[in-house]
């Protein structure tokens, strides 16, 4: 009896486990459009090349002064070559001065 209610128990923790993976798009549920912002307004500002993932791609640590970084977004507008941030602001990555 232990036996199978271990081995139902592993069974249960992976099914839950593996129905969390990824959105039904096969993209990831915390991932998001990345765009730099103005450093003084926190404006978007265009890209050419889109990035989607989880964690800021900006190296905003370069940027002396601080201010506002980049920000993720749940959706983006635009053709290839020119693509703004649109929909939500989800993430903000805010640089302080050193």
């Amino acid at each position: 009896m232990k036996r199978k209610i271990l081995g139902i128990a592993a069974i249960v923790l992976a099914v839950s486990l593996s129905a969390f993976n990824a959105a039904p798009n096969g993209k990831s549920y915390f991932a998001y459009w990345w765009f730099p912002l103005n450093i003084g307004t926190g404006t978007p500002g265009t890209v050419t090349n889109l990035v989607y993932q989880s964690f800021d791609p900006y190296s905003c640590y370069n940027w002396a002064w601080g201010g506002y970084c980049s920000g993720g977004f749940n959706s983006y507008g635009g053709t290839f070559g020119s693509y703004y941030a649109a929909g939500d602001e989800i993430l903000l990555d805010y640089h302080l001065p050193p």
